[in-house]
């Protein structure tokens, strides 16, 4: 039995996804074996305002909240599994902190 799609599903905004392939790819360039404790704070918050400024120069992403790109940016980072999620929680946790 195949399950019909689901039409009542939100369509992902496109602009928003397309920043998160883009974090996902930046990160994994950027990325290497040695990320760990204050290293890893470090190279997430260069990341981060790296993310921050490439999405202010892109006018789709304007109209986006800060809290939509930073969710963008996170999910690509995760969906690298470079690092793992703790790590990455705990990290972007003192960041802001």
């Amino acid at each position: 039995m195949i399950a019909a799609p689901d039409t009542a599903a939100p369509i992902p905004d496109q602009h928003l996804l397309r920043m998160k392939v883009w974090s996902q790819r930046t990160w994994v360039a950027r990325c290497d074996e040695h990320l760990s404790g204050g290293h890893l704070e470090a190279r997430l918050a260069d990341f981060l305002q790296e993310a921050f400024e490439y999405a202010h120069t892109q006018p789709d992403l304007l109209d986006k909240t800060t809290a939509q790109i930073a969710e963008a940016v996170m999910a690509g980072i995760l969906h690298s599994e470079t690092v793992p999620a703790e790590d990455l929680q705990a990290a972007l946790h003192k960041i802001t902190s």
